[in-house]
């Protein structure tokens, strides 16, 4: 799950804050035994990190590849934690959960993070030039310099400004690089606001495509970077 998808999960948990957490289900219910009768104060989207705060304890949730969340509406195996608020669940499932403490949430630098209203352009440009020998592929899926953002996103704002995925940064000019960094918040804002309207994949340009939309060329697909996650570009419209 992508740092919009995150942000739209916080919402979507937003008429359970200040309920009393009456039961606990799931796998991994054992390890958090404290949050029985907890009242669950907020829930904070930082980068692929689902924030869950209540009156004695604070978790953190990350979806991993194929994580997932189901309210009211469970699944066919058991979740690794399930929270029971009156008639209500909320389940997770296919994550990483883990206690984190007060000290570790004020530790999480809201400037880089893209779905913020704290995002810092010039912080992120600052980190973004620090890595001139990476490449774009990689210093895109870097969640200390776009915490958020993920395959789709790296994949469409790359089409987008004719960027090849393994170019490395030093290969971009100035006025590229702040575009890129720049494309990484419009996008992921946009990517919100699609998903929002349930129109998202209608607006992929290229992420799971065979043809590119402009000259209608097949597309490479492939891992690239050190990270070998997939990527989709057309060596026409994104040369090398």
């Amino acid at each position: 799950m992508e740092g919009p998808s995150i942000v739209i999960l916080t919402e979507e948990l937003k008429p359970f804050f200040k309920n009393v957490v009456d039961d606990l289900g799931g796998t991994m219910a054992e390890k958090f035994p404290e949050l029985k009768g907890a009242i669950f104060k907020k829930a904070r989207s930082w980068g692929k990190h689902l924030l869950l705060v209540f009156n004695n304890s604070s978790l953190r949730i990350h979806f991993l590849m194929f994580g997932s969340y189901r309210i009211n509406d469970s699944r066919d195996r058991e979740p690794k934690l399930r929270l029971v608020f009156g008639d209500d669940k909320v389940e997770f499932y296919s994550c990483a959960i883990k206690t984190i403490t007060a000290k570790e949430l004020k530790e999480y630098d809201w400037s880089i993070d893209l779905m913020s209203e704290a995002w810092d352009e010039k912080q992120v440009v600052k980190l973004f030039r620090k890595k001139p020998d990476a490449m774009v592929c990689d210093v895109l899926m870097d969640q200390a310099v776009f915490p958020g953002l993920g395959n789709i996103i790296k994949n469409e704002i790359l089409f987008k400004l004719g960027i090849h995925p393994e170019l490395l940064i030093g290969d971009l000019s100035p006025k590229m690089q702040l575009g890129l960094v720049r494309e990484a918040r419009d996008y992921s804002i946009q990517f919100y606001e699609w998903k929002k309207a349930n129109v998202l994949k209608r607006n992929w340009k290229i992420f799971r495509k065979r043809k590119c939309p402009v000259c209608k060329s097949d597309l490479e697909i492939g891992k690239t970077g050190k990270l070998l996650r997939v990527s989709y570009w057309c060596d026409v419209c994104q040369p090398k």
